[in-house]
């Protein structure tokens, strides 16, 4: 499996106040990735550096070898889902699905044909003519993965996407973001406070303590003293030790 996104020394500031020292990963292409950790530990910022969102004070970013850090967020092919599902209040789902694809002018035809097929990939196709304040929080955020999922993104980048939902939403969630990774082949990359459901989803686990990373393991072999590692900040043992 070829690497799909390399971070090779990367480093961020807030003024004087260092957010990640310097830090190096790959991610494998079609990857179902988390990252674990402490509130502040730099999960959030990673994640909206490779958006773009965040700005990079050292080192490269890089997708299938294409350094990315002074291209435009518009033009990384990245999609993003947020903790508070940021969809359009005033919008019908499938209005908040075809937005993104009426902007690039498309075909009507076609944007119908894409919408439909995106709203039965993540099962809300009965839900197409309802506005967001008839929805559940789990039904909304199905909506911004459909949303998300009109761009073709070969990556999508989740910030705490259940952290709102009942244990039982946020379980058929994270399937929906399992089945997507596994179907569409779509590298998945999640910030998340609930270890239990990484754990359940994930296939990786890179534990973040002060921006440095502490773990890096598939998620079968965490234990509860690797989990304890990450978030206590003892030594951590590495998978297979």
């Amino acid at each position: 499996m070829s690497v799909g996104i390399h971070f090779e020394h990367i480093v961020k500031k807030y003024g004087e106040n260092v957010i990640i020292p310097d830090l190096n990963l790959d991610v494998r292409e079609g990857e179902f990735f988390t990252l674990l950790g402490p509130s502040g530990c730099g999960k959030t910022t990673l994640l909206r550096m490779v958006a773009g969102f965040n700005s990079i004070e050292g080192g490269t970013i890089a997708f299938n070898g294409r350094v990315i850090n002074d291209i435009a967020p518009n033009k990384r092919n990245i999609g993003m889902v947020f903790q508070n599902y940021a969809v359009f209040p005033h919008m019908t789902v499938r209005e908040n699905v075809a937005f993104g694809l009426e902007n690039r002018h498309l075909p009507k035809n076609e944007i119908k044909r894409r919408v439909d097929e995106i709203l039965e990939t993540v099962k809300i196709t009965q839900y197409a003519d309802r506005l967001p304040e008839r929805l559940s929080g789990g039904q909304q955020q199905r909506v911004a993965l459909a949303r998300t999922l009109n761009q073709n993104p070969s990556i999508i980048l989740a910030d705490e996407p259940v952290a709102a939902l009942d244990p039982v939403t946020a379980h058929q969630v994270m399937a929906d973001f399992k089945r997507i990774n596994e179907e569409m082949n779509i590298t998945i990359l999640i910030n998340i406070h609930h270890v239990d459901l990484a754990l359940g989803y994930a296939q990786r686990v890179v534990g973040i303590r002060a921006g440095e990373i502490v773990y890096d393991g598939p998620a079968s072999e965490v234990t509860q003293d690797i989990l304890d590692s990450i978030y206590n900040g003892a030594s951590v043992p590495q998978a297979g030790e």
